[in-house]
């Protein structure tokens, strides 16, 4: 029995790791998809803002996000509007680069409309970098995919490419005027080539890390999957002797463990008990006596503000109330004075020395003398428990 109880929990857990899998794979997928969707949003605005940096920034962390993702459109949308904002600043070379993804991810997906815009976009890449024949080879596919899928207005021609593919315009005047149209300076060029190679080298530092950590979880896994199927193994040829004793122990352990909550359940109740006859006490008419002459007594010293022996009975039963075994202790100091008790329970109820040189007419400096006589004999009578501290 007990085995079989071992074995369902071991599919249990099996069971949970594989939906907890699959949900955090999907809530990952919806994420990621808004994630990179918000960083598209934050490029444009620091392009409108002229931050080439947090823009560049942004695309690189959108490719880095869909660089394991499967084919899609948002896919080569990243690497598009990558190359665009390359070709936007002068890299041609990393514009080739980045339109070259989003044209073979485009041939892959089967999508003419994506390899035409593409392949317009690579045309003119390589019309910058002075490579004649291989730009007229991808303007003429510009051509031909958009007029054998009957395509219009694919590729937004601001530069005549489409016209220097039929031998129509001349190579320069298409380069002087996308150079008219750049931004930035060299310096700035070769920032954001700096930012780009710091991002890469960066990511592949984060790759490598977590690689590294993907096995040893792994590893891990696998041991710990080992030791279950070993655990079971051992449970099962050990024999039911064994398992009985186990489970007579649990048992005895579930017994010790009630035994010690019935107790400790037993010392909070006396101790709520205890705190409740203690809050009575302290909510008693006498206590709001007390507690009324004491925030008098504070607010407005005045010389011999206690007028009667029955104040001066409350004020030490409250002093009692707050301090357990106070007033005892008091009466086994020996030589303790009138006057003495009077100042040590003043004193415990946290009256300070200019209050009691008030109560008194006689000068602070007489007050602290008399604390030191009352410390004094606390000390000659050994009564450590009296709790004098402030005295």
């Amino acid at each position: 029995m007990s085995m079989r109880y071992l074995l369902y929990a071991v599919l249990a857990f099996v069971l949970c790791c594989m939906i907890s899998c699959t949900g955090v794979t999907h809530d990952s997928g919806n994420n990621t998809q808004n994630d990179i969707l918000a960083l598209f949003e934050q490029a444009k605005e620091y392009e409108c803002k002229g931050d080439a940096g947090k823009a560049l920034m942004c695309y690189l962390n959108v490719i880095d996000m869909l660089s394991e993702k499967q084919d899609t459109l948002l896919k080569v949308s990243a690497y598009t509007c990558l190359g665009d904002f390359h070709f936007k600043y002068g890299m041609y070379e990393k514009a080739v680069e980045n339109h070259r993804e989003g044209y073979n991810i485009a041939l892959r997906m089967n999508d003419d409309k994506l390899v035409s815009e593409s392949a317009g976009r690579i045309g003119l890449d390589y019309l910058m970098l002075n490579q004649k024949d291989t730009a007229r080879y991808f303007m003429e596919r510009y051509g031909s995919v958009t007029f054998e899928s009957g395509l219009r207005n694919v590729l937004k021609d601001n530069y005549g490419v489409s016209m220097f593919a039929t031998g129509q315009k001349d190579i320069n005047s298409i380069i002087n005027t996308v150079k008219a149209d750049s931004l930035g300076t060299l310096d700035a060029r070769e920032k954001l080539l700096a930012i780009e190679s710091d991002f890469m080298y960066d990511r592949l530092l984060s790759k490598k890390e977590k690689e590294k950590v993907t096995n040893i979880v792994n590893s891990a896994l696998v041991i710990f999957t080992i030791g279950i199927f070993s655990a079971v193994t051992v449970f099962f040829y050990q024999g039911r002797r064994k398992a009985e004793n186990n489970l007579t122990n649990i048992i005895k352990d579930d017994i010790d463990r009630k035994q010690y909550y019935t107790a400790r359940e037993s010392e909070l109740s006396e101790h709520e008990k205890k705190l409740k006859s203690r809050e009575e006490q302290l909510l008693s008419d006498e206590s709001i006596v007390a507690v009324s002459l004491i925030n008098r007594m504070k607010s407005s010293p005045v010389y011999m503000p206690v007028k009667s022996s029955e104040e001066w009975t409350c004020l030490f039963a409250f002093s009692e109330k707050l301090y357990p075994g106070f007033v005892e202790s008091l009466e086994s100091v020996e030589g303790f004075t009138l006057r003495d008790k009077e100042i040590s329970c003043l004193t415990k109820l946290g009256f300070t020395t200019g209050q009691l040189a008030v109560f008194y007419g006689i000068s602070p400096g007489s007050v602290t003398k008399a604390k030191f006589r009352i410390q004094k004999k606390i000390e000659a009578s050994n009564i450590s428990e009296i709790g004098l501290a402030n005295v």
